[in-house]
């Protein structure tokens, strides 16, 4: 259930279980939307109803006319992933709170057509490692420390690890993190090709939030064909003729005329995501 907090442009998602409510908030702030992962008792670690509500944040991102979505944590922390204390092997079904739960949201992120920013600082790992990786750009703290440290507990990688990693990194790298569950520093995570940007502790929301708002306010929808090209195009052909389909169809939008006369007349370009 989404709810509107009196005054503000704040949502919080709520799906009780006794007295406790969903860790998952979202805020608008003009062209950018803002998901806080909130439970910073347990740096934001994601209990199985968290999960659900960060789905339906998603799915509101995407209905909404936000052009940019930036994902951070509460409390100094990004996010430790699975609650473990709703975890009990003898008795947890994996299968379906993989397939039901963190999985429909994973692929909401992905799939969300407007550029998608994590910031990470603090803790960032298991499933919350997932959630950053699954965004388009990943930018870190100094105090970030970053990793798959799902080996020191017997378990399987999940959160879309294998494949994220992956296709970020490469196979050594990815291997390597997985198999070892060496924790990353915000430094090491750059050098790796993990994030974009490490940014300093102090004042780090607001210099993360200050780079979504840059990235909300260019020509999002060439960026959503971007984001398609580099996500889904096969092989350099295919990536060459997304582009010529995709560029005719930016070249009658709103967007392209505005670029074009603000080049022309040499001011800055005002768009407006059409």
């Amino acid at each position: 259930m989404l709810e509107k907090r009196t005054g503000w442009s704040v949502y919080e998602l709520s799906s009780r279980m006794g007295e406790d409510m969903s860790s998952i908030e979202l805020e608008f702030r003009g062209g950018l939307a803002e998901i806080v992962l909130n439970r910073p008792g347990r740096k934001n670690a994601l209990r199985r109803e968290d999960w659900h509500a960060l789905r339906q944040a998603i799915d509101s991102v995407a209905a909404s006319d936000a052009r940019a979505l930036l994902v951070r944590g509460a409390g100094g922390d990004f996010c430790a992933g699975f609650d473990l204390g709703d975890v009990r092997p003898e008795t947890t079904d994996a299968f379906a709170e993989i397939d039901q739960r963190v999985n429909p949201a994973l692929r909401a992120l992905r799939d969300l057509p407007v550029p998608t920013i994590a910031a990470a600082e603090g803790v960032c790992v298991g499933g919350g490692l997932g959630i950053a990786a699954a965004c388009d750009l990943l930018v870190t703290s100094d105090t970030a420390r970053l990793g798959a440290p799902y080996a020191a507990i017997g378990f399987l990688c999940d959160a879309g690890l294998h494949v994220f990693l992956r296709d970020t990194l490469g196979y050594q790298r990815a291997a390597w993190l997985i198999f070892t569950g060496r924790l990353l520093t915000a430094p090491e995570a750059m050098a790796f090709g993990l994030s974009c940007a490490a940014l300093p502790a102090e004042g780090f929301v607001e210099k993360a939030r200050a780079l979504a708002q840059e990235v909300a306010a260019g020509p999002t929808s060439a960026f959503s064909f971007s984001k398609r090209i580099m996500r889904t195009a096969a092989d350099p052909d295919a990536g060459l003729d997304a582009e010529a389909l995709f560029q005719a169809q930016i070249f009658s939008g709103e967007d392209a005329a505005e670029g074009v006369e603000a080049f022309l007349g040499g001011r800055r370009p005002r768009f407006v995501g059409r």
